[in-house]
């Protein structure tokens, strides 16, 4: 039963809003900028919707690489299309109740989810568009209104390694180019692990999350398939953690 549950946290797409949501809690703690429940409402119900919105596009297509996500959307798609409706109609609300000025971190990453569907067969520009559509929302959003310039271009490129981490890990399923470049994102995250050590303080937050994307890496096998709760679920694993131990640092 439980099992059952975290498997639909999963295929709805559930899971990446909370790990977006996650990572922006993180943020507004690193830039101390309170935390606020308004804006993280709007992350986490514009990704759900992006997320569902290229999901219910592409069933033929992902039946290819992830079966098992694609029947259940399908077993439930009436529901899911509910839960969507929903979700996009408190994201405008939202929009609406905080300034449309928002909009312009807003529109580039859901214009790139929604072609998503046929940009993500091009081999490694997938990583690098979704990095950008992250790092803008989980990131430069609850940041804009900070006057604290050169915390958020540090925060935002080692988050941003992390992030192409997570965009990478997801591309995995595709197989296009798994295991040819796994030992690079490793290097990477090994260089994200050491800047942080150097910078101490409360950079040191990001190491569960680094840490436990780069899990998501080390265990890929190319034979082998992979669902969302294996990738998404480990990322939002080192997200919570990275939470708890930032405000064990800053205590």
């Amino acid at each position: 039963m439980f099992i059952k549950f975290i498997e639909s946290l999963a295929y709805s797409g559930s899971i990446a809003a909370l790990l977006a949501s996650s990572i922006t809690i993180f943020t507004m703690i690193f830039l101390d900028t309170g935390i606020n429940y308004i804006l993280l409402v709007l992350i986490f119900s514009g990704t759900f919707t992006v997320y569902n919105i290229d999901h219910l596009r592409d069933l033929d297509k992902d039946n290819q690489t992830n079966p098992k996500r694609v029947k259940f959307i399908k077993d439930n798609k009436t529901l899911i299309l509910i839960l969507t409706t929903i979700s996009f109609m408190i994201s405008c609300s939202v929009i609406f109740l905080t300034g449309f000025e928002i909009l312009y971190f807003l529109i580039l990453p859901f214009l790139l989810g929604i072609l998503h569907r046929r940009l993500k067969w091009v081999p490694l520009t997938a990583a690098f568009y979704i990095t950008l559509s992250w790092l803008t929302v989980t990131v430069l959003l609850p940041a804009y209104s900070v006057n604290k310039v050169p915390h958020v271009i540090l925060l935002s490129s080692i988050l941003g390694i992390i992030l192409f981490f997570n965009a990478y890990s997801s591309s995995l399923r595709y197989k296009f180019y798994a295991m040819k470049y796994v030992r690079y994102m490793l290097y990477l995250s090994l260089g994200v692990i050491l800047v942080v050590l150097g910078l101490r303080g409360k950079y040191l937050g990001i190491i569960p999350l680094a840490f436990f994307t780069t899990m998501a890496l080390t265990n890929f096998m190319e034979d082998e398939d992979y669902e969302d709760i294996f990738f998404d679920g480990l990322q939002l694993s080192g997200a919570i953690l990275s939470i708890l131990f930032l405000i064990l640092i800053m205590l």
